[in-house]
């Protein structure tokens, strides 16, 4: 039922999991009541599963990192799982933390 090529919320069990983004693509989503979408999807480096990027995931990502998504490739980022508000509903949810992940040596 679940498009394992994404990311989701339980993937990350409950943890901040940082990772290095190796590729942006657009891409065209389906989502519930079969509404197509065009959204920027991130990979990541050591990862099978890419993300869907939101627009507040996108705007985190260009608040660290600029609007140019080629500029992202290279970068790390921080990913956790929260919930948030659907229409009525809360939903399980992935956001990035607003601050750039220190490298490691």
């Amino acid at each position: 039922m679940y498009d394992r090529d994404y990311i989701f919320a339980f993937d990350l069990a409950g943890k901040d999991v940082t990772v290095r983004i190796i590729r942006v693509e657009a891409a065209t989503l389906t989502g519930s009541g079969g509404r197509k979408a065009k959204k920027p999807v991130i990979h990541f480096e050591g990862k099978d599963k890419g993300l869907p990027l939101c627009k507040t995931n996108s705007k985190t990502i260009a608040a660290l990192y600029g609007n140019d998504t080629d500029a992202w490739v290279g970068k790390l980022i921080t990913m956790f799982p929260t919930t948030t508000t659907f229409g009525s509903d809360t939903v399980d949810c992935i956001r990035i933390r607003p601050q750039a992940p220190k490298e490691s040596k």
